[in-house]
């Protein structure tokens, strides 16, 4: 008996590079669960003979997502919601702009052998990034657009200033959104959604914060793939391949190209993001072919 896989999967466009996406993914071995942001628009028919052996599952009062908004974390929790407690082995969270680069037996394989263990990137949190959750954020949903993300700070800049903090009991804990989890961690995460709820709906750019603060204060900390607590490789520990060393933007990975497939053919990493259709759709189909011989 095969163990079995949720892919849980963050949509907001690009929606011919999500179909490849998941006919990259479709396999007897895996279910797909897909969050498409409450805005976009797109034609749902087009996914539903996409798959031949999984099956296929959109989140039905999706979220409006903003761009470190609390509602990255509420649309994750939706996605494990959905996957929890239908015997998946392990649910691997991508974005719609991730692409595998290893074929499904590959994947397969390597989490057989290191079953129980969880896939979640530490790594170490920066004196600044405590901005984030120790102070209260008037709009939680505004990190991305100026005129809100300019009162949070001066609002932020107040409560520093009079030395006002909240969630002063709580140990916080930073790592990369993207994880692979075992079905036990997802119940246990489940299980906790009030205290995220209670804790983070009044912060900023949670999505890195709630899922190892709740890790590192569990006994979970002690199955992480990782072992460390940080490293500063931060493509270790999920087995994701991310560029942020030729990044253009501070909140942005490097957007992959067609020069970079054999890089990305020579990683041990079995995902990889971002690609973008818009920028280079070589890449996207170049993998897409190498992965579907």
């Amino acid at each position: 008996m095969y163990s079995r896989h949720a892919y849980l999967i963050l949509a907001h466009k690009n929606f011919s590079q999500l179909e490849k996406l998941i006919r990259l993914l479709d396999d007897p071995r895996n279910d797909i669960y897909v969050h498409v942001d409450r805005r976009a628009r797109y034609d749902k028919s087009r996914f539903e003979n996409l798959c031949e052996h999984s099956s296929l599952f959109f989140i039905e009062k999706p979220q409006k997502v903003h761009w470190g908004g609390v509602s990255i974390m509420r649309a994750e929790l939706q996605l494990l919601q959905a996957a929890s407690g239908k015997g998946y082995s392990y649910h691997h969270l991508l974005s719609g702009m991730c692409l595998p680069i290893k074929d499904q037996d590959t994947i397969h394989d390597f989490f057989d052998a290191h079953q129980g263990k969880e896939f979640i990137n530490m790594y170490r949190i920066k004196k600044t990034t405590s901005s984030r959750y120790n102070y209260y954020t008037l709009f939680p949903e505004g990190a991305g657009i100026f005129l809100t993300n300019l009162a949070n700070n001066i609002f932020k800049g107040i409560q520093m200033g009079l030395g006002i903090k909240i969630n002063k009991d709580v140990n916080f804990y930073f790592a990369s959104q993207w994880f692979s989890i075992t079905d036990e961690l997802a119940s246990y995460v489940l299980s906790r959604k009030d205290w995220l709820e209670k804790v983070f709906r009044h912060t900023n750019t949670c999505d890195e914060i709630f899922l190892p603060t709740l890790v590192y204060d569990s006994p979970f900390k002690d199955k992480l793939y990782c072992s460390e607590e940080v490293s500063d490789n931060i493509n270790e520990g999920n087995m994701r391949f991310i560029d942020w060393a030729r990044r253009t933007s501070v909140r942005h990975p490097y957007t992959l190209r067609a020069e970079d497939y054999d890089l990305l053919m020579s990683v041990p990493h079995f995902w990889a993001r971002k690609f973008d259709e818009n920028v280079d759709a070589q890449i996207i189909e170049m993998i897409y072919n190498t992965l579907k011989k």
